[in-house]
């Protein structure tokens, strides 16, 4: 068996170490959150879980994914439990985001924040 090396160079590394870290520029959130999310197109809700979630945006499963199109201007409903916040109900935040992709076969959509998850006032 010939094993062939491949050799890269150290500023080819470099490209990739950078191209891998800015996929990822945020943490995911352990954990799956409801969510509650108003389409502005049409103002109409849908519900879903979420399934991953970071400061930048989050991608969450719902059966209603003929309701969005890439590109949806939205406003995110996020309600964390009481065990995570130390309330006796949950917390909703609430921000706004961008449909930035829809995924058939995984029944769920990626939405991008317009700004920090951390910024997000608790909705009233």
């Amino acid at each position: 068996m010939c094993i062939s090396r491949i050799s890269v160079s150290p500023v080819s590394k470099e490209r990739l170490l950078e191209s891998l870290l800015e996929r990822r520029k945020y943490v995911r959130f352990p954990g799956q959150f409801r969510i509650r999310v108003t389409i502005e197109r049409t103002s109409g809700e849908v519900e879903g879980l979420s399934r991953n979630l970071c400061q930048g945006g989050l991608f969450f499963l719902t059966p209603s994914l003929g309701a969005f199109r890439e590109h949806d201007p939205t406003i995110i409903h996020l309600y964390l439990p009481p065990e995570m916040t130390g309330h006796q109900h949950s917390v909703v935040l609430q921000g706004q985001g961008t449909v930035r992709r829809i995924d058939e076969a995984r029944k769920g959509v990626a939405i991008e924040f317009s700004r920090l998850l951390r910024s997000f006032p608790v909705s009233r």
